[in-house]
C-alpha cells in the first residue's frame, strides 16, 4: 500500500512542477521576451510541449472571455501552427470555444499557419497584427480560407 501512495505523491509533484513551469513559460511570453521561450520549446520533449502549450492556451482563454466566446463561431476546426525556426508543429483543435493542444494529429488539418515562433506567439497574445505579418510574408496561411480569415479577425480583437 505504501508504494501506491508514493506513486500518487510523485504524480502530484510532477503535476505541480508542470504547472509552475507552464506559468513561468507564460510569463516569459507575456513580457515579450520570446527568445528564452523559443529555446525552451526547441528542446522540449513532445509530451511536455503539449502540456505546456495547453497551459499557455488555457491561460489566454481564461484571461480573455471574449476570445473564448468568439472561438465558438469557428465550429470544429483543427489548426496547425508550424514554428519554422524551431521545426515544431502545434496542432490546436478548436471546438465549443475551447482549444485543445494535440501532440500528434493523424486527421485532416483545416488551416495551416507557418511562421517563426515569435510571430505565432505574438498573434496568440495579441501583440502582432495578423494582416501585417501576413502581407509581410512573416506568416504563411494555407487551407480553409474562410476559417483562416475568421480566426484572423478574432485575433485582431485581442
Amino acid at each position: 500500500m505504501k508504494q501506491v501512495s508514493e506513486v500518487r505523491g510523485q504524480k502530484s509533484e510532477v503535476k505541480e512542477w508542470l504547472k509552475v513551469q507552464g506559468s513561468r513559460f507564460r510569463e516569459v511570453l507575456i513580457t515579450g521576451n520570446q527568445q528564452p521561450a523559443t529555446a525552451f520549446l526547441k528542446f522540449m520533449p513532445l509530451w511536455i510541449e503539449a502540456i505546456g502549450m495547453g497551459v499557455f492556451m488555457g491561460a489566454i482563454l481564461d484571461s480573455n472571455p471574449t476570445f473564448k466566446e468568439r472561438l465558438k463561431e469557428l465550429g470544429d476546426k483543427v489548426f496547425l501552427f508550424t514554428a519554422s525556426d524551431i521545426k515544431k508543429n502545434f496542432y490546436f483543435h478548436i471546438k465549443d470555444g475551447d482549444i485543445k493542444v494535440i501532440p500528434n494529429f493523424a486527421g485532416n488539418v483545416d488551416v495551416t499557419m507557418q511562421g517563426e515562433t515569435n510571430v505565432l506567439f505574438g498573434l496568440l497574445l495579441g501583440k502582432e497584427d495578423p494582416d501585417t505579418v501576413f502581407f509581410s510574408r512573416k506568416l504563411i496561411i494555407n487551407g480553409d480560407t474562410a476559417s483562416a480569415i475568421h480566426f484572423k479577425n478574432i485575433l485582431n480583437n485581442l
